[in-house]
């Protein structure tokens, strides 16, 4: 969860006002700050590449771009978007929930009543990053780190951005070649080989972090009743993501036979025991990144977290916490129950009074071997 201040964390369970606040920044300089939102939303979706999307309506039709250089031009320009939580003595906290270019612009002529004259969409910057494709195949630099060839690949792209690595990983990535797209075919490997997600934050930078799993503490509770934040929710809960063995094997051209390494649920009080009534169900897992048994074991641990316990689909309405994150665990309280969750997917709505729709389930998974 983004920070926020534990004033604004009690606003946020009560009856309180908002304030948007958006500026365009064009390619050749130009600023536009205070433009007029009249409506739209910021979605946050784990399962996405491009994690931080926005549609901005905006209820100035002048805005209009005329040409590539205009404020709002989708060839250069980039917005920033800021929530406002007005505070019980008047004052205004801001969270900034994006920050990314500009990627469509469409009108309606004639508007009429309070519809936005104008609707831009935005995106993060890893759309930045994603659509700078290779020329040629490349490869990653002998010796360096995966941290590094991550770090490297998005800063060729986007040299002024500032890449975080909050895993703490220090293996040197082997040799990949990657034929084409810089994300799919580098970034997003190399992260899988460390256990680990890359994706552009709120503020225009990057973050590598661990793949978040159920077993994280809890970032924020939402009580369903009278009083609650928790206005309603669809549930639906199966086995198919749900796996208590995994199987991590390199990927050989030589002939050889590939390392691999086997990691199951040995917890004999877990529910997916792996001698237990579950049954054994084991996900496949390869990549030319792992050419170790131990690089193979730590991918496995990795994606059993991931792939452990009860999977479940939860599509739920409550009131607008802007600072929530895909990736974030949450507490459900009912009166009959008490469930932990991770955020998949959360929508920030602009409109004050707009239910924020929140989605849980399992974090995307890696593609499976031979699936």
């Amino acid at each position: 969860m983004l920070p926020m201040t534990t004033r604004a964390v009690n606003t946020l369970r009560g009856n309180h006002t908002i304030r948007i606040y958006a500026a365009a920044f064009a390619a050749h300089g130009g600023v536009v700050d205070n433009l007029p939102v009249v409506s739209g939303s910021v979605v946050v979706d784990a399962s996405s590449q491009v994690r931080r999307t926005a549609s901005v309506g905006i209820g100035q039709s002048d805005l209009w771009p005329v040409d590539p250089y205009s404020i709002l031009s989708p060839l250069g320009s980039e917005m920033l978007i800021s929530y406002g939580i007005i505070l019980q003595d008047g004052q205004t906290e801001w969270i900034q929930i994006l920050r990314g270019p500009i990627t469509r612009v469409t009108r309606t002529v004639p508007t009429s009543g309070e519809d936005a004259a104008i609707l831009v969409d935005v995106s993060d910057r890893s759309s930045k990053v994603a659509q700078a494709r290779f020329d040629a195949p490349a490869q990653t630099v002998a010796g360096a780190t995966t941290v590094a060839e991550i770090t490297r690949l998005i800063t060729d792209v986007l040299p002024d951005v500032t890449v975080f690595d909050r895993t703490g990983d220090t293996k040197v990535a082997p040799q990949l070649e990657m034929e084409r797209e810089r994300w799919n075919d580098g970034i997003e490997k190399l992260a899988d080989s460390i256990g680990a997600e890359v994706y552009a934050d709120e503020t225009g930078n990057f973050i590598i972090r661990t793949q978040p799993t159920i077993s994280d503490p809890p970032v924020w509770t939402l009580d369903a009743g009278e009083g609650g934040i928790l206005l309603g929710e669809d549930d639906e809960t199966s086995r198919d993501l749900t796996y208590n063995r995994v199987v991590a094997s390199g990927q050989r051209v030589d002939g050889t036979p590939p390392v691999y390494a086997v990691v199951s649920d040995t917890n004999p009080f877990s529910p997916t025991y792996i001698s237990g009534p579950f049954g054994i169900k084991t996900r496949f897992y390869a990549s030319p990144l792992l050419t170790t048994t131990g690089q193979c074991t730590s991918a496995a641990t990795s994606l059993l977290a991931r792939v452990n316990g009860r999977h479940m689909d939860v599509s739920f309405k409550a009131l607008t916490n802007p600072a929530l994150e895909a990736g974030d665990v949450i507490r459900l309280r009912f009166e009959d129950r008490d469930e932990v969750h991770i955020i998949d997917r959360v929508e920030i709505p602009f409109r004050p009074g707009d239910q924020q729709q929140i989605k849980t389930r399992s974090p995307a998974l890696p593609e499976e071997l031979d699936a």
